[in-house]
């Protein structure tokens, strides 16, 4: 154990050994730790005292250098690259833990018996830091510290039954401190108990007279008592002096106390629903709140101060952290989550799987159990359906605080909170604080500001708590004024000027390591570096004490913020920034060959750099590893990169084909067009195009459950490309897929077509499961006609079958899409919504944002069947701004169906001329028949005599009954009776049926 003695000559010993502390500069860097007490002491702080406020530029590597040569002489025996424990690290600075003199003399004086109170006095052995008296830090500390004497030595006299001691203890403190009347007091006491009257009343004499003499003052009344007591000889009128002492000044040396909690300041409103929340979740169903708010608002600390008061209150806590670089196993962040609850190892499995072995760990929790994942918006795909998993199962005592910023959330994460809308109970924004929790958080880092200052800081910083704390820190430097003008709109100027306090080599190691990611393994960082561990370890050490790092491991330090990594990457010049991103490769190829994801990472970003073919092999590696475990989007983003840089055509067509594919699975089913499309080209150019031309047409194999394209154009190329494979002489698989390919291209143009090359697909197609998934799938849509529909739930058992088989949760989505519509058409709407929740529930995220669609469009027409249009429009509206917003195809039109049956319904159909006309311009006769029945209902029926199209066959979809009887409204609106009649006898079959519910989007709220 480190001892340190600061009540006399400064001295250290290391288990009884004394301590060479080295030069004078560094014996004052102790005893400035010293005398904080184990209490950290900020750098800049430390920089100020010890150069006597003029710091050199260098001030800071001297600082270090100083702390690594203390650190080896008390810690001898630490081993490399092991945390030190005396003279240790802390966000901001240092702080020394030892045993101090100073403190034992303290709780010696506060125990107060007459031993106790020897032993503190024996403590003392000279001036308090006398080789210090000179420095302006000390002189604080040393008037601390004597008054602490002064204190031991009167509440030890007032203790003391021997008078003959008390004289002797007092009579050089009285000539030490002749103006203190508490000890003269006792003294004078001692004097009259030891049979000396005179000199008694010569004590109480002479300090009246120093008292008028220098200050112009009578003694206290006290001291008049005592003196007329001694002239009485009445010793019973003595007053009782026994343990009456000076108060000691507070023992906390900075400048502004801190206050409690300093990290949640003005965040009580915010707090104060979650525990609402909490506390209805504790004895009932599991629900879901989401913190929201820009980088540095506090969303972090405010899960974890929820944490800690529910830990107080008994509940279990867990956390996961969503990876702000790519380069994480999928669902990192439940990963951690299932770590926190007792299992070893990643989840594994699929999503299924993955989410009942959370819920079996959750069923075997003691409850109520908080889980928090942080930064939901750098989730990926299988984090995102694990929540709807583990959320949708509303486990009883179970609540999920999720934190984003508002502004970097996906499309994808979008969908997921909307299909769990049901189980959000709270939605909190955090904005920023206000001018009096903003002094306060100030103050929290030992800077005093009046409420002007406050204000000014509040208005440039927005209130953000980090940008707060960051003029806070780089004022305590540079000056309030200079601080609060390097804050126009953001932090990043505040971080580099902090940053650039750094000495020259460590703030290069720093921006180094910020290429490595907010989280930095030190052994990646020492081998980055060429093996030189103690430039590394400097830096991470100055890093640590500036508040720009936190110590996270045994061998690891995170950036404290995503915006402090951020800064110092931005800050390397772009081409520099490529090559340590090839440096950076070349370790992990060596360290880590088997972390894809990273190696693809920084292959990407060192591009050509780091030569073509090797980054787009780690790419392309990665991207089948994303594939595998279900994440398609990323590796789609992995492939769009390796396609930037291949070269060799026959490369570049494998490398499009598969990101065709990974689009059209992870949803993205226009761009996967679009890749096939150009894929097909450039297989048209090889020299053996068949193989090519194969794997081009078919490579869109992604579930379907949305239209690909904008009124469903027919795709020639792609019907010319497999028309000709078709000729040739194909194994069954190939020919199957094919098949399916081009049903899915017929539709709904040409539905005989599509019909027929589903059953020749069905008929050749071997007993391969993802296979038979495609086909089914097109099947799916080749039903999507009036006369077929009865076909549909058996399609969909079918699906769900081979999909359980396959293993593919997006075919099983098509599956139950399927046993919906067939619902729909038996309007049996209550087992349509039971269906429609299921695939909700199952949907992974490729199919995510197409089944909330269908699924809130569903709604929809529910309450026009309940007779409730204000809120089918509002969803109807809502669905089309949300689906058009992710890119979905005819979601204007899909709208715009839902308000014709709601116009209609109420008799104003008219109201939608305007908008019927711009989508006509787009659609041209797909539309016709509503655009003519808005202009009969307005009155307008020349217009819609120019507009109708009676002798255009309507297509036989799903709209084929919707359109056809506005088709004979307007025939006998219009005169027409051969037109209304023929559209009565094409009804005939659907005599009583909703027209248009078998859609399960819209109905006229009619009989046929």
């Amino acid at each position: 154990m480190l001892e340190v003695r600061l009540l006399g000559a400064l001295t250290a010993s290391l288990d009884g050994r004394p301590v060479d502390l080295g030069s004078a500069q560094r014996r004052a860097l102790v005893a400035r730790l010293a005398v904080a007490e184990g209490e950290v002491v900020p750098v800049d702080r430390l920089v100020d005292d010890l150069w006597d406020g003029e710091p050199p530029p260098r001030a800071l590597a001297g600082l270090q250098a100083h702390v690594s040569h203390l650190r080896r002489a008390l810690e001898p025996d630490r081993a490399p690259r092991t945390p030190a424990t005396v003279l240790v690290s802390a966000a901001g600075g240092y702080a020394l833990h030892a045993d101090l003199d100073t403190v034992r003399a303290r709780d010696l004086r506060r125990a107060g018996t007459p031993a106790d109170l020897r032993t503190a006095l024996a403590l003392f052995t000279g001036p308090p830091l006398a080789e210090f008296a000179d420095a302006v830090w000390a002189a604080p500390e040393v008037e601390r510290l004597s008054e602490l004497r002064r204190a031991v030595v009167e509440t030890l006299a007032a203790a003391e039954d021997d008078p003959a001691v008390v004289v002797d203890l007092l009579t050089p403190h009285v000539r030490a401190e002749p103006l203190r009347e508490e000890p003269v007091r006792l003294l004078a006491r001692a004097l009259y108990r030891s049979g000396r009257q005179a000199d008694a009343l010569a004590a109480i004499a002479a300090l009246r007279r120093r008292l008028d003499d220098e200050l112009g003052l009578d003694p206290s009344p006290t001291t008049a008592d005592l003196e007329a007591a001694i002239l009485r000889h009445d010793v019973g009128d003595l007053p009782d002096l026994r343990g009456r002492t000076s108060p000691l000044p507070p023992d906390d040396g900075n400048d502004v106390p801190p206050p409690e909690e300093s990290g949640l300041l003005g965040r009580d409103r915010e707090t104060a629903r979650l525990l609402a929340v909490a506390d209805g979740v504790a004895d009932g169903p599991g629900l879901v709140a989401l913190v929201t708010g820009e980088a540095g608002a506090g969303k972090s600390v405010l899960a974890e101060q929820l944490a800690d008061t529910l830990a107080a209150r008994g509940w279990r806590t867990v956390r996961g952290r969503c990876p702000e670089v790519d380069g994480a196993p999928p669902a990192w962040a439940w990963t951690e989550v299932g770590a926190g609850l007792g299992h070893g190892g990643p989840l594994g499995g699929d999503t299924f799987h993955a989410g009942q072995a959370l819920l079996d760990l959750v069923a075997r929790t003691p409850r109520p159990l908080l889980v928090v994942l942080d930064d939901l918006h750098r989730g990926d795909e299988e984090t995102w359906r694990l929540l709807r998993v583990v959320a949708s199962a509303r486990v009883e005592g179970v609540l999920i605080v999720g934190t984003a910023r508002p502004d970097e959330v996906p499309d994808e994460l979008v969908a997921t909170l909307a299909a769990l809308a049901a189980v959000v109970a709270e939605r909190i924004e955090l904005t920023g604080l206000d001018p009096e929790a903003v002094a306060a958080l100030v103050a929290a880092e030992h800077l005093a500001v009046d409420d002007d200052v406050a204000r000014r800081i509040a208005a440039r910083t927005g209130g953000n708590p980090l940008f707060v704390r960051e003029v806070a820190r780089l004022a305590r430097t540079v000056g309030l004024e200079a601080a609060g003008r390097t804050v126009p709109s953001g932090v990043r100027d505040v971080l580099s000027r902090r940053a650039a306090q750094l000495p020259a080599p460590a703030l290069t190691t720093l921006r180094r390591a910020a290429v490595l990611g907010r989280d930095v393994d030190v052994s990646v960082l020492v081998a980055l570096e060429g093996d030189d561990e103690d430039r590394v370890l400097e830096a991470c050490e100055a890093g640590v004490v500036t508040g720009l790092l936190v110590e996270s491991g045994p061998d690891a330090v995170r950036f404290t913020h995503d915006l402090v990594r951020e800064t110092l990457y931005d800050e390397l010049p772009r081409l520099r920034r490529a090559r340590v991103h090839a440096e950076v490769l070349t370790v992990l190829e060596a360290q880590h060959p088997d972390d894809l994801a990273a190696l693809a990472r920084h292959a990407l970003a060192a591009g050509p750099v780091a030569g073509r073919d090797r980054v787009v092999d780690h790419a392309e590696r990665a991207a089948a590893a994303a594939r595998r475990d279900r994440v398609p989007r990323t590796a789609a983003e992995l492939l769009v990169g390796a396609l930037e840089l291949a070269t060799d055509p026959a490369h570049r067509l494998r490398l499009r084909c598969a990101l065709a594919s990974a689009l059209s699975h992870a949803g993205a089913g226009a761009p996967a067009v679009r890749e096939r499309s150009l894929a097909l080209t450039e297989a048209a150019a090889l020299p053996d195009d068949r193989s090519a031309l194969l794997a081009a047409a078919t490579c869109v194999d992604g579930p379907v459950t949305f239209a690909l394209t904008e009124n469903a154009t027919l795709d020639r190329p792609l019907l010319d490309a497999v028309a000709r494979l078709l000729e040739q002489d194909l194994p069954a698989a190939d020919r199957a897929r094919l098949l399916a390919t081009r049903a899915f291209a017929w539709h709904p143009r040409e539905p005989e077509l599509a019909v027929a090359d589903v059953d020749a697909a069905l008929a050749v197609a071997p007993e391969d499961p993802a296979l038979r998934c495609v086909v089914l799938n097109a099947r799916f849509w080749s039903l999507l006609q009036p006369e077929l529909w009865d076909g549909l739930d058996e399609l969909g058992v079918d699906l769900l079958a081979e999909a359980e088989r396959a293993g593919s949760l997006g075919h099983r989505v098509v599956g139950h899409h399927a046993r919906f519509l067939h619902a729909c058409h038996r309007e049996d709407f209550v087992a349509a919504r039971a269906h429609a929740d299921t695939a909700l529930a199952e949907a992974p995220d490729g199919q995510l944002a197409a089944t909330v669609g269908w699924t809130t469009i569903f709604g929809a027409l529910e309450a026009v069947l309940d007779g409730r249009y204000d809120e089918a429009e509002r969803l109807y509206v809502g669905f089309g701004e949300a689906m058009g917003a992710q890119g979905l195809a005819n979601a204007s039109a899909l709208t715009l169906a839902g308000l014709i049956g709601i116009r209609h319904a109420q008799g104003r159909l008219g109201e939608l001329v305007a908008p019927l006309a711009a989508e006509y311009a787009a659609r041209g006769d797909i539309v016709a028949e509503p655009y003519a029945a808005a202009l009969v209902a307005a009155g307008r029926l020349d217009e819609a005599r120019r507009v109708w199209r009676p002798d255009v066959p309507i297509r036989r979809d799903w709209w084929w009954v919707y359109w056809t009887v506005l088709r004979r409204e307007v025939a006998a609106a219009l005169g027409d009776a051969a037109v209304a009649e023929t559209c009565r006898r094409d009804l005939e079959p659907w005599r009583g049926h909703l027209a248009g519910a078998m859609s399960g989007t819209a109905t006229l709220v009619l009989r046929v």
